[in-house]
């Protein structure tokens, strides 16, 4: 196989696990994301992935959020903007850098959301489990990287 049919091929797959991560970040939204923990005499609240994609970002303006804990929140609020911004520089090749440290801030962001479901405690679902898998997948093609071209040895 050529260097360049093995570069396309891998080029697809790409953007294939790509295309399957955001229908799989996308159904999560529909899904229940995450429920408080039960406590005695209390059914937990169980919140869908839109709910909580709403309430966190819309925190954001809370000062009062800010300083406490609910900053987590707010940095997991702000993945969503970040993903569709990260899809944005996927049209563009040339942002190559600038999608990468978005996807770095992504990560860093995905952090905060555990740490701050340890801290409340608020227990992951489906919805949650699937929201990771598909930024997972979409963010995937960034391992790979890009290849630099290979010199024929004389």
């Amino acid at each position: 196989m050529s260097l360049s049919t093995c570069r396309a091929t891998r080029t697809r797959a790409v953007w294939i696990v790509r295309v399957v991560g955001l229908c799989v970040y996308i159904v999560a939204f529909f899904l229940p994301a995450c429920r408080e923990v039960a406590s005695a005499g209390q059914d937990p609240e169980t919140f869908q992935g839109s709910r909580c994609a709403w309430i966190t970002l819309v925190n954001t303006l809370s000062s009062e959020m800010w300083h406490s804990k609910g900053f987590l929140a707010i940095l997991s609020g702000w993945i969503n903007p970040l993903m569709v911004l990260y899809l944005v520089f996927l049209l563009f090749p040339r942002l190559r850098w600038p999608r990468r440290v978005v996807a770095g801030l992504i990560m860093v962001f995905i952090a905060g959301t555990w740490v701050f479901f340890a801290i409340l405690p608020l227990v992951p679902l489906v919805g949650h489990v699937l929201w990771i898998a598909g930024i997972l997948l979409i963010l995937a093609g960034e391992a790979f990287g890009v290849e630099r071209a290979v010199l024929p040895v004389a």
